[in-house]
C-alpha cells in the first residue's frame, strides 16, 4: 500500500488529510503537558513569542531523527524570548505511555522542551494533519505557516523574523474566503469572509463587507460586536443573485479610519456553473486504488439524488463502490429535472486518481452533456484531499445547471419579448410582441419546474407589470404561452 512505501522509504509518514494552506488563522490550543503545566497558544502569541509546533506520533522514525538532532532543542534554549518550541504527540491510536517507553526509545530523552499528548486526535483534525512529521511556523498574529524539518536554529529564526504585525491604529485585515466557488442561475447561495482585528492593541466594534459583481456594490452587509487584536470574526453574505456570465466577485471590508488598504479586498475565484441538457453522464477511470474513491450528487435544496453506496470509504478499507476493480472504466447516465446540481468526489486517502506517481496509472473523472458530448467539469490531472468524515468538505465539487426539462417548454421565435429590469427588486415588465393580436398567457415557473405564477394579458394590451411581493427573490423561468406556443427567459428576483 502507499503508506508502507512512503514510511520504507524513511522520508515523511501520510495521513488521509488535506494539508493546511500557509498563511490560515491558527486554532487555539488548550492542553496540558507532561508535566502537568497547561499550555494556551493564543497566550504565548499574545505575549509576542512565535510559536513553533511539531507535530509528531511515538511510531514515527523520521519524528524520532528530526528530534534526536536537537535543532528544536537548541532553538528553545538559544532564542527562548522570542519563540516557545511545542512538541505534540497527535496520534489519538497511541497511548500516553509512550512518550516514555515507545518502540523508537524515550521521547523525553530527546525533546527538552514542552512536550503534549492529544489523545483527542484535535489538534491533527484542526491543522489538517497530513504527515508526520509536521512542523508549523505560528506567528503572534496566528497565522500559520508550515516550515517543515530545517537544519539549524539560525534557519528557524529567519523564518521568525518574517512574521508580520499590526503596524496601523486602525487596519481591519480580510484573510479569507469560505463558501461555494460555483454559482449557478445567476445565484451564489453560500458564501463568507473571515476578518481580523489588525489594529494595534484597540479593539473593534464594526464594519461592512461589500460584494462586489465586476467591481460594483451589489451588497452591504454589516457587522457589530467586539474584537480584541488579531481576534477574527466569519461574516456570513445572503445569497447574491443576477449574477452575469463570466462575472468577477470580489469581497471587501470597509472600516472606518482604515489606514492600510492593501488587505482589505479578496477576490476567489468563483466561476458561473456550466448550462446542460436533462442527459448527464459520469465518466469515471478508477486509478489503481478505486476502493478510495466515493461520489454525491445534490439538488439545489442539499438533497442527494445520486450516489455512490458507500460514501467516506475508509483508507485502506476494501468496503467502496469500486473496490476490486482497477483501471475500470464506468459510465453512469442521468435524466435530471431543471435545476442547478452540485457535484462532489472524495478521496480517501488524499491524492485523487492520481497513482501514477505510486508507480500505477492515473484515473480521471468527468461530467458530460450527452445532447453536445461537452465536458461540463473534470477532475483533472490534479491531486485532491481527503475524504468527508476526516475534513467535514467535500475533495473536490462542480456544479452544472439543467435547464427546460420538468417544463417541456419549446421557444417560439416568432414572437419578440423583453423583461425589463431583470433582475428585479421591486418589480419588473413584461412586453410581448405577437402575431395577429392573439391573447398570452404568462406562467412563471421554479427551478424544480413547478408554476408559481400565472396571468392573462388581453390580446390589446402588450404590457404587464410583475411586482417582487408575488415571487420570493430566486430564479425563475418566465413563460409566455401563445396560441398553445411556448417562449421561455430566465427571470432573476434579488432581495
Amino acid at each position: 500500500m502507499k503508506k508502507v512505501l512512503l514510511f520504507a522509504l524513511g522520508l515523511t509518514f501520510f495521513l488521509s488529510y488535506g494539508q493546511m494552506a500557509d498563511n490560515s488563522y491558527a486554532p487555539n490550543i488548550t492542553l496540558t503537558d507532561i508535566e502537568g503545566n497547561q499550555f494556551d497558544l493564543y497566550s504565548e502569541l499574545d505575549a509576542g513569542k512565535t510559536v513553533i509546533l511539531d507535530l509528531f506520533a511515538t511510531w514515527c522514525d523520521p519524528c524520532w531523527s528530526f528530534a534526536e538532532g536537537g535543532v528544536l532543542e537548541s532553538l528553545q534554549n538559544n532564542y527562548g524570548d522570542y519563540v516557545r518550541c511545542v512538541a505534540i504527540e497527535a496520534d489519538p491510536s497511541t497511548s500516553a505511555s509512550e512518550l516514555y517507553n515507545s518502540s523508537l526509545g524515550d521521547w523525553t530523552s530527546i525533546m527538552d522542551y514542552t512536550i503534549i499528548d492529544d489523545a483527542s486526535g484535535n489538534v491533527a483534525n484542526d491543522y489538517e494533519l497530513s504527515f508526520y512529521p509536521t512542523i508549523y511556523k505560528i506567528c503572534p498574529d496566528r497565522m500559520v505557516s508550515e516550515v517543515g524539518q530545517l537544519n539549524s536554529p539560525g534557519q528557524y529564526m529567519s523564518q521568525v523574523n518574517q512574521c508580520s504585525s499590526a503596524s496601523y491604529s486602525k487596519d481591519a485585515k480580510i484573510i479569507s474566503y469560505g463558501g461555494d466557488n460555483i454559482y449557478c442561475d445567476g445565484i451564489l447561495e453560500n458564501a463568507s469572509v473571515v476578518v481580523q482585528n489588525y489594529n494595534m492593541g484597540s479593539t473593534m466594534s464594526n464594519f461592512d463587507i461589500l460584494t462586489k459583481v465586476n467591481g460594483q456594490v451589489v451588497e452591504t452587509t454589516p457587522w457589530s460586536g467586539t474584537l480584541n487584536q488579531y481576534e477574527v470574526a466569519t461574516v456570513n453574505i445572503n445569497g447574491i443573485s443576477g449574477i452575469p456570465d463570466g462575472a468577477d466577485i470580489s469581497f471587501e471590508v470597509s472600516y472606518s479610519g482604515d489606514m492600510d488598504a492593501s488587505n482589505n479586498t479578496i477576490s476567489p475565484q468563483i466561476s458561473g456553473a456550466e448550462e446542460t441538457s436533462p442527459t448527464v453522464r459520469l465518466s469515471l477511470l478508477t486509478d489503481n486504488y478505486p476502493e478510495e474513491i466515493s461520489w454525491q450528487l445534490f439538488d439545489s435544496y442539499g438533497n442527494v439524488v445520486e450516489s455512490t453506496n458507500v460514501v467516506d470509504c475508509e483508507f485502506n478499507g476494501t468496503t467502496g463502490d469500486y473496490a476490486g476493480q482497477a483501471n475500470q472504466q464506468f459510465e453512469i447516465d442521468w435524466t435530471l429535472d431543471s435545476d442547478c446540481y452540485k457535484f462532489e468526489m472524495y478521496d480517501a486517502y488524499g491524492d485523487g486518481l492520481m497513482s501514477a506517481q505510486w508507480g500505477g496509472t492515473d484515473g480521471l473523472a468527468e461530467l458530460i452533456d450527452l445532447s453536445t458530448n461537452t465536458v461540463l467539469w473534470s477532475t483533472g490531472q490534479v491531486e485532491f484531499g481527503g475524504d468527508l468524515a476526516a475534513t467535514g468538505t467535500p475533495a473536490i465539487s462542480g456544479a452544472f445547471s439543467v435547464l427546460g426539462s420538468s417544463t417541456n417548454i419549446q421557444e417560439n421565435t416568432n414572437t419578440e419579448i423583453s423583461v425589463f429590469p431583470n433582475p428585479f427588486k421591486d418589480y419588473t415588465t413584461l412586453r410581448v410582441t405577437a402575431e395577429n393580436g392573439q391573447d398570452v398567457n404568462i406562467e412563471i415557473y421554479n427551478l424544480l419546474g413547478k408554476v408559481v405564477y400565472s396571468n392573462h394579458m388581453p390580446f390589446d394590451k402588450n404590457e404587464l407589470k410583475i411586482e417582487s411581493n408575488q415571487l420570493a427573490p430566486g430564479q425563475y423561468y418566465i413563460n409566455v404561452l401563445i396560441n398553445g406556443e411556448s417562449n421561455l427567459k430566465k427571470l432573476s428576483v434579488i432581495e
